[in-house]
């Protein structure tokens, strides 16, 4: 492979990192990339485990890469544990004459390693220092010379690839845990409020998923991501100290009030957080109608956010659902306000999901 091929995979992976967050998507894209630089017949990627004694293989390329997945190292054997143990690379061009070599993952694996490239894989610390999270291989140099200072420094380029895309996808895990634990809390405060749905929200972003899957939305992307938050968290304004009111128990005028104005609130509740803001329209507006009757705005047709389109007709069945109205009759109901309260195409969708749930 000449420099220039080899600069211009440098700039695919770069770009990769800068795209997306997918760890087991990039790792693989690195061990790909690291066979073609080396010109090697496998690689792997290994991983300090949460015991701090072992590696785990996280990628493993080549013909027999699915078989190790399961395997683990302690840290100070063989030639990877070693390399983690010193945090120095290693270029041994024939394993038969190293007494680190112990075979163990060629037996359970069923490849056969003649020689190895292995990495160590390093990061920065916040204190200023660093510490290992894995070791990245080569193995079995197709070329008789072996592996030279060339192939390590090019590896070595790669683990510091894999090392920053390691820690920003445990990053961004941490951040989506916390969020997703942020959100549970959310959904239990709403549930507080409107008892009477207590797992409802559950159910209707459930059913608004699969709508908008069946729309041809895909789960990956940030309308779909859009419609899950935006449907479990709808009536996030009811939380808003503005409307402290029992509003089971509260008159048809009280009532109306706190219907009409938690759509407003909760829109400028999840327009202030950042991770949240995208769902802003569908909690404004998903008490709109398709006729345009509907409020704050009137909007009407494709005037409403799809999302917001999708919550009002899933609110509507499980609110039917509630009070024990039988799925035949949903259908029915649906259909009379299709066009008028309802966007057609997802009445249509959702009655074809009622009908594949109940089988009729």
């Amino acid at each position: 492979m000449s420099y220039i091929n080899k600069f211009e995979e440098f700039f695919e992976i770069v770009k990769s990192l800068s795209s997306t967050l997918d760890l087991d998507a990039l790792l693989k894209r690195i061990g790909d990339a690291a066979e073609r630089l080396t010109n090697s017949e496998a690689s792997s990627i290994m991983l300090i485990d949460e015991d701090k004694q072992h590696l785990y293989f996280k990628t493993a390329g080549g013909e027999k890469g699915s078989a190790v997945k399961k395997i683990k190292i302690p840290i100070g054997e063989g030639i990877a544990g070693n390399v983690a143990l010193t945090k120095q690379s290693e270029i041994i061009n024939d394993v038969s004459k190293d007494p680190r070599f112990t075979g163990k993952v060629d037996q359970q694996s069923g490849f056969q390693t003649r020689s190895i490239l292995a990495v160590p894989i390093i990061a920065n610390t916040t204190d200023g220092g660093y510490e290992i999270i894995g070791v990245i291989e080569a193995l079995n140099k197709k070329e008789q010379t072996g592996f030279t200072e060339e192939d390590k420094k090019l590896l070595e380029s790669l683990a510091g690839l894999a090392a920053v895309s390691i820690l920003n996808a445990k990053f961004s895990e941490n951040q989506r845990n916390f969020f997703t634990n942020i959100t549970e809390l959310i959904v239990s405060a709403i549930e507080t409020i409107r008892p009477k749905y207590r797992e409802r929200y559950w159910k209707m972003t459930q059913m608004a998923t699969l709508v908008a899957k069946m729309l041809g939305i895909q789960p990956r992307s940030e309308e779909y991501r859009s419609i899950y938050f935006g449907t479990l968290l709808h009536d996030i304004g009811y939380l808003s100290s503005k409307l402290k009111l029992d509003i089971d128990n509260a008159d048809v005028f009280q009532r109306t009030k706190v219907e009409q104005s938690h759509v407003i609130i909760g829109a400028e509740i999840v327009s202030k957080i950042s991770l949240l803001k995208n769902i802003a329209p569908i909690v404004k507006h998903h008490h709109e109608n398709f006729d345009g009757s509907g409020y704050p705005d009137g909007l009407k047709g494709e005037e409403i956010p799809l999302g917001a389109r999708i919550v009002a007709v899933v609110e509507y069945v499980e609110e039917l659902k509630l009070n024990d109205v039988q799925t035949e009759q949903i259908s029915q109901f649906l259909t009379q306000h299709s066009g008028t309260k309802f966007d057609p195409k997802i009445v249509e969708t959702v009655k074809e999901i009622l009908t594949s749930v109940t089988g009729q």
